[in-house]
This record gives structure tokens, sequence and C-alpha cells, in this order.
């Protein structure tokens, strides 16, 4: 008899513990995750700079220098005749191809029909070609960038002393 006693004890304080929290139920607020949001980026940001810093301190040298070779790499990258800007337009190309290629089979055969799932299958498989035409045809490009951050970087000069 005593172990019920304490089983309903323990059953009586799960429950009033359960609608003590339905009580206290989240109410959402856009503003908090948007603040928590943009200070999550912030710390993000400053966290990355901060190991930048020391990295290039631990490679001996200068920050500011390095961080200019740094924004060269990006505006190389993604420049407007950038690979990597050259590569998202070749991407876009290639999934509007798809979406294409699919609405064609999807009219032209019946749902659920495996001319229907045969005929995305390959808009799907020319797709992934194309974007991988896509990827080797800014390949060069990349290494070209990196090579010349690479030049950069080593023409950096130590950094200054404290």
């Amino acid at each position: 008899m005593r172990v019920s006693i304490q089983s309903a004890a323990v059953l009586a304080i799960f429950a009033a513990a359960a609608l003590a929290a339905s009580a206290f139920a989240a109410t959402p607020n856009p503003q908090c995750v948007q603040d928590s949001a943009q200070q999550f980026l912030l710390c993000k940001a400053n966290c990355r700079e901060e190991f930048l810093a020391d990295k290039d301190m631990c490679r001996n040298i200068d920050h500011d220098c390095a961080d200019a070779c740094r924004a060269s790499l990006e505006s190389c990258l993604d420049g407007p005749d950038g690979p990597l800007t050259q590569f998202a337009a070749c991407r876009l190309g290639c999934e509007e191809t798809l979406a294409t290629a699919v609405a064609s089979c999807r009219n032209q055969f019946a749902e659920g029909t495996p001319e229907r799932d045969q005929c995305i299958d390959a808009a799907q498989i020319a797709a992934f070609s194309c974007r991988d035409t896509c990827r080797e045809g800014v390949r060069a490009g990349v290494r070209a960038c990196r090579l010349t951050f690479r030049a950069c970087i080593l023409q950096c000069p130590p950094p200054p002393a404290p």
C-alpha cells in the first residue's frame, strides 16, 4: 500500500509540473529572436576576426596586410567576372533547364507512370552533369585567385613590434 501512495504522490508532482509548464508556455517574440540572431552574427564575425588576427600572428605576418590579401581574394572570386559569379550564373542556367524539362515531363506523361519517372530522372541526371560542367569550368579561375592570394600573403611583412 505504501508503494502505491508514493507512486500517486510522484504522479501528482509530475502532473502539477506539467500544468505549471503549460501555464508558462512560450509566447512568440519575433523581435527577440531577430535580436538574438543579430547578436549571434556579430559574435561570429568578431570571433572570426580574432581568429584571423591570431592566425596571422602565428604566421608572423602583418594582420592588415593579410586582410588586404583576403579582400583581394574575395574580390577575385566574387567580382563581376570572378569564377564564383560565373559558377552561380552557369548553375542558374542548369536549374532553369531542369525546371523546364521537369514541367515538360509532367505535361507529357501521366502522374505515377514509369515513363514520367524516367523522364524526370533523365532531366535530373542532365542537370547534375550541367552543374558538374559548371564546377569544372571555373576550377582554373579559382586556382588562379588562390595562387594570387598565396603570393600576396608571402609578400606581407612581419607584424609591427608592440
